[in-house]
């Protein structure tokens, strides 16, 4: 059952649903819907997404199934993925407030954010996954000084020149690390994101 329908992002639309069996509303899922060209993409793209299934990290939006859909309307094969929610804000949208009100961002919550970040790019790393799209709304704030980094995506999805475009040309998109303009997505593109998504939290 859907509930919200989130802001659209430039690979996906998101939504956020609840299972009809469960009588609260409590367990909430967010359900992130990617329009696929061909089934080959689609197919591409959740073998790709599978090892996220794996991941298990106290600072990692947990995924919780994969699977493809047909659109009848739109007709179109859609990958969706469905991820845990926080029920939280993300990290945009705190920088934003704390701009908005000319505050700093405490240099314990930096201090703390930094910390558990780099410790889940160590993890992720480590099974030879990549983030790939590292930035403040991808990122959750669970409390004072706890984040979630959440919106993994695939090379398949990256690599899409037709999204790509349209992604490349936001103005909003200054934690992308070089190289990823050309196609190419290392250990050290999610570094790269991550000191610009520092650079931005300390300058509020």
């Amino acid at each position: 059952q859907v509930l919200e329908q989130l802001q659209p992002g430039v690979l996906g639309t998101m939504v956020v649903v609840k299972l009809k069996t469960d009588k609260s509303v409590k367990k909430k899922y967010i359900i992130k819907q990617v329009e696929c060209i061909e089934e080959k993409q689609a197919d591409d793209a959740l073998k790709e997404a599978v090892d996220l299934l794996k991941l298990q990290h106290a600072n990692i939006c947990a995924y919780r199934e994969l699977f493809v859909t047909w659109d009848n309307e739109l007709s179109s094969l859609f990958l969706c993925l469905v991820m845990q929610h926080s029920g939280h804000g993300d990290l945009s949208a705190l920088i934003k407030e704390k701009r908005q009100k000319s505050e700093k961002i405490p240099d314990m919550v930096i201090q703390k954010f930094l910390g558990q970040m780099v410790d889940v790019l160590f993890y992720i790393h480590k099974q030879n996954i990549l983030h790939r799209n590292l930035k403040p709304s991808n990122i959750l704030v669970t409390g004072e000084a706890s984040f979630i980094l959440s919106d993994f995506s695939t090379e398949t999805l990256m690599t899409e020149e037709r999204k790509w475009k349209i992604r490349v040309e936001e103005k909003s998109k200054s934690w992308m690390a070089p190289e990823t303009f050309g196609f190419s997505f290392t250990e050290k593109s999610d570094i790269w994101s991550l000191g610009c998504v520092l650079l931005d939290m300390t300058t509020c």
